[in-house]
């Protein structure tokens, strides 16, 4: 049973070179896909790994170590005094 077809309301036009198309038709065939498919599905991947990267912090070993010592620390006093002041915007 296929499953049922999404709405899909937007459109993306895009500029390719003829050698692009080609490339782009051929590996969708590969695949079993269509163009649309096939693209889509490469759009999606990437756009998931540049949002995952702009969003993700990654730390070696030894930095993580530093960063979770610094979080168990206490506060400096300066900071703790900063947080017992009255809020001005209250």
């Amino acid at each position: 049973m296929a499953a049922p077809a999404l709405e899909k309301p937007c459109r993306m036009d895009l500029r390719l070179t003829s050698s692009q198309r080609a490339n782009y038709e051929e590996a969708a065939a590969l695949r079993g896909q269509t163009l649309t498919q096939w693209s889509t599905s490469k759009l999606d991947e990437a756009a998931a790994a540049d949002i995952e990267a702009a969003r993700l912090t990654r730390l070696t070993g030894p930095a993580f170590e530093e960063f979770c010592s610094m979080l168990d620390a206490p506060l400096p006093e300066s900071t703790r005094e900063l947080l017992a002041r009255e809020e001005i915007w209250a």
